[in-house]
């Protein structure tokens, strides 16, 4: 390459660079408001529990003068039963339909469907209401993690996914600044109030996702110029994983039902998922454990929130920076998990400190679970295999959660939850192990295929596989001009792509 080449390769660079910002800042504050809202829509429930939802609708029971809370345990899973039947078939259909639209019309359902939670008055609507709340949520995340494929490159798409993901995060601290202010209210009812703000806002917030959710890099919309959507044209061309509207193909699905990757991420979501009960249903109830007021309780919360934003930036920055380093960092991000569930459980519970730390310290499991949705993200190719891989994730993430509403009891709280918190410590060594197992699966199966194309056993010329590879690991030489087309453009799996590497 001569030096004219290499200064229009350097000028392409830049322009490209210009394009992502642009790309970013049109995209990343929609999608984290978004999941911020769904995260404050489900998990509004865990501060209701504080201010009178659980007695007003008979959430819970008292026999031989001991109280259960099974029943408000069954209302948080609720949410994840109407999660858990829809999100494979729309993980599937958003591959078709087109998702700006489609997430923009879900939102405004979703949002009716949270300040209907107001008219509820006992026990048997609540628990529909929560079903139908989480058959309406479960498009958003696979919507999501399609969105960012579709318009990053693989090594770009850790940082994002991190960006949007810590909406959980920022809405708890937001949400816990809320709600103390409605818990402060004359109200005779504070919870109702609580869904009233949520599910306005949330309507309110599906007409902006309508209007400036750009459709796809095909179909920029109003917001570039022509020499932008070229600029996305090329990334989209060069983008081993990215790709508009699919035809749904039944070869791929089989595949992905049939590969052993496919139930390592359904395991690992549903590990990482199982802290899920301590931290968001629970978290109000185990502090008001420590001894304080409903108000105290919500304003206690908040901190949780800062460090699911801070755990996640650390982690996925640190993923992104180091290549294949997605399967060693996802263990090492546990291990705050861990701690803090084994300070809760066996620190003094008075003074406050030493627990509330450990309560802080569990609210970082988000960080797992956004390396692990990149690692799911980067290694596998084709719209139906990929959709369907996004929704077993997803699935192991409402099992998760399933479980967790039922590993919370409250006659163990003179042994300060002990359950709870050694199911928090199994869920990670599990998530851990498999992680690992993954690497393993991944490095024997790069070194088979290295061979073969040693051995010249593959279809695809070398220069061709070389320019795939790079493009999957994040090289910077996809950016040069004139790039082929990719054969993953052609809608192929990581399977039948022979040149294809999975990045660890």
């Amino acid at each position: 390459m001569d030096s004219n080449d290499i200064i229009e390769a350097e000028k392409l660079r830049a322009e490209e660079k210009r394009v992502v910002r642009k790309v970013d800042w049109l995209l990343m504050p929609i999608l984290t408001i978004t999941l911020g809202l769904q995260y404050y829509d489900k998990a509004v429930l865990g501060n209701a529990a504080v201010f009178g939802i659980i007695k007003d609708l008979d959430l819970s029971t008292t026999v031989n003068g001991v109280t259960s809370t099974k029943r408000y345990s069954t209302a948080t899973a609720a949410f994840y039963w109407g999660y858990i039947v829809a999100v494979l078939p729309f993980a599937v259909l958003l591959a078709r339909l087109p998702l700006a639209k489609t997430a923009a019309v879900l939102v405004l359902v979703w949002g009716v469907i949270c300040i209907l939670t107001t008219v509820c008055s006992n026990y048997s609507g609540f628990i529909a209401q929560r079903f139908f709340l989480g058959l309406a949520e479960s498009a958003v995340s696979p919507a999501f993690v399609a969105v960012t494929a579709l318009w990053y490159k693989p090594y770009e798409q850790a940082t994002r996914m991190g960006i949007w993901y810590s909406a959980t995060g920022i809405f708890s601290m937001i949400s816990g600044l809320i709600n103390y202010g409605i818990g402060h209210n004359h109200l005779a009812h504070k919870w109702k109030g609580m869904y009233y703000f949520c599910g306005s806002v949330t309507i309110a917030w599906s007409f902006v996702i309508w209007f400036f959710l750009p459709g796809s890099p095909l179909q920029p919309g109003r917001f570039f110029n022509e020499r932008e959507r070229e600029v996305l044209r090329r990334r989209l061309e060069e983008n081993p994983f990215g790709k508009d509207r699919m035809p749904l193909k039944f070869d791929q699905f089989i595949e992905a039902v049939m590969d052993i990757k496919t139930y390592i991420y359904f395991l690992m979501g549903t590990a990482i998922y199982i802290c899920n009960g301590s931290v968001t249903a629970f978290g109000a109830r185990i502090i008001s454990g420590f001894g304080y007021d409903s108000l105290t309780t919500t304003a206690l919360l908040i901190p949780g929130g800062a460090v699911t934003v801070l755990t996640i930036a650390i982690f996925s920055t640190i993923a992104d920076k180091y290549k294949d380093s997605r399967t060693y960092v996802l263990p090492v991000s546990c291990i705050p998990v861990v701690v803090g569930a084994l300070v809760i459980w066996l620190a003094p519970w008075h003074p406050t400190a030493g627990p509330l730390i450990g309560y802080y310290l569990v609210a970082s499991f988000g960080a797992p679970y956004v390396l692990l949705l990149t690692i799911a993200a980067g290694n596998v190719t084709g719209a139906t295999k990929k959709a369907v891989t996004s929704g077993a994730i997803f699935i192991g993430y409402n099992v998760g959660n399933i479980a967790s509403a039922y590993l919370v009891f409250t006659q163990e709280k003179a042994v300060k939850y002990r359950s709870t918190w050694i199911s928090v410590i199994v869920g990670m060594v599990v998530a851990s192990a498999l992680s690992l197992l993954l690497r393993f699966i991944f490095i024997r199966e790069n070194a088979r295929r290295d061979a073969l194309a040693a051995h010249g056993s593959t279809s695809t010329s070398a220069g061709h596989a070389e320019g795939a590879e790079k493009s999957a690991l994040g090289s910077s030489d996809t950016h040069l001009p004139h790039v082929e087309k990719l054969e993953a453009y052609e809608d192929k799996t990581d399977k039948q792509r022979s040149e294809f590497r999975y990045s660890l």
